[in-house]
């Protein structure tokens, strides 16, 4: 038996080397499949989140780990002197929640009461209307087109698309050259052209982060109008030509074309604005797409659509929906109506 083992050692470590090898390599995959369960933007914000808890923690000579109610407190409270919207402080106090539970530390519940109340008096203390950018109606749509160039076809099909779609700017332009993805961004082949229509397919959204769905939207023609869609991307595909795997937006250039990132798309986008007379920093490129929901409600589109519409996945797309006093007044006068006399 002995000599057996003894002949055979050499056959029995190397099986033994090979199946360290794969739970290694097992272990290493499993690491790096949890740390793809974040979104890029979000593995950024608890990035920033954990650093700023721990230099909290170093400068008082706290214990960050595991945390007690009275650190959250104090946190919180630390925090109200940087922040002004207590729901910002809430996502960093959530933050060192998600801190715990990766590093495997209990996180404390048991008195969370007296964090309810810190939230709760430093939203008396500090009152704190959130700041949404105004939304571009087809009336500044129109006052905008005045001052487009014939060459700027791509960024006024992108400011259409934007409204009309009501998509998010990650669906329409990747933050760099560098950073687009065909998968996240619109390419020339997501865009089909029919007779009276254009059918937007995408693959990739805020609310579609594992491709578990496809999201297809409908872009009709409108006659007689320069917002008009429809015309505005034929016209664009015919003076910057682009391959059906290229960026749907791209910049003529001498040379060849440059995609449309968001710096350059938010520089036109404020210029516009200013050339057409209007406070350029109370805009942004939501503006489109709080713009086309308003749109839609007054068009008397149901609400239940344009939360489709917009791929909002809860009733979030609510505060997106301006209304004027017109909209105001006639809820008054409908109740009147209905007055008995």
């Amino acid at each position: 038996m002995i000599s057996f083992i003894l002949l055979h050692l050499g056959d029995f470590l190397f099986i033994l080397f090979i199946v360290d090898t794969q739970l290694r390599k097992l272990q290493k995959d499993t690491e790096l499949c949890k740390k793809s369960a974040f979104a890029e933007g979000t593995y950024k914000n608890l990035k920033v989140q954990f650093v700023s808890y721990f230099l909290f923690c170093t400068y008082f000579n706290m214990s960050p780990l595991p945390t007690s109610v009275n650190t959250l407190c104090l946190y919180g409270n630390f925090l109200s002197r940087s922040f002004k919207s207590v729901a910002s402080i809430q996502n960093y106090i959530s933050g060192v929640k998600t801190l715990h539970l990766l590093l495997g530390f209990e996180f404390p519940t048991e008195d969370w009461f007296s964090i309810k109340l810190l939230f709760r008096g430093l939203s008396r203390q500090n009152p704190h209307m959130p700041h949404r950018a105004l939304p571009i109606t087809p009336h500044i749509l129109l006052k905008m087109y005045e001052f487009m160039k014939p060459s700027d076809v791509t960024f006024w099909c992108c400011f259409l698309f934007a409204f009309f779609l009501m998509v998010r700017k990650s669906n329409l332009v990747p933050t760099s050259a560098k950073n687009f993805d065909p998968h996240k961004q619109l390419c020339r082949n997501n865009v089909i052209v029919y007779s009276d229509y254009l059918l937007v397919k995408m693959e990739w959204s805020k609310t579609i982060q594992f491709g578990n769905r496809k999201f297809e939207l409908p872009l009709v023609k409108i006659k007689d109008t320069p917002l008009c869609p429809y015309n505005a991307y034929n016209r664009m595909c015919t003076l910057v030509p682009a391959d059906v795997d290229d960026p749907a937006f791209l910049i003529p250039q001498a040379k060849s074309n440059n995609i449309l990132c968001y710096s350059i798309f938010q520089k036109k986008l404020r210029d516009i604005l200013e050339m057409s007379g209007l406070d350029s920093s109370k805009f942004s490129s939501h503006s489109f797409r709080r713009g086309g929901a308003t749109w839609a409600f007054h068009s008397k589109v149901p609400s239940e659509l344009i939360q489709f519409h917009g791929d909002w996945r809860s009733d979030a797309y609510k505060v997106y929906l301006e209304f004027d006093l017109h909209d105001k007044l006639s809820i008054s006068r409908a109740m009147a109506k209905e007055i008995p006399i």
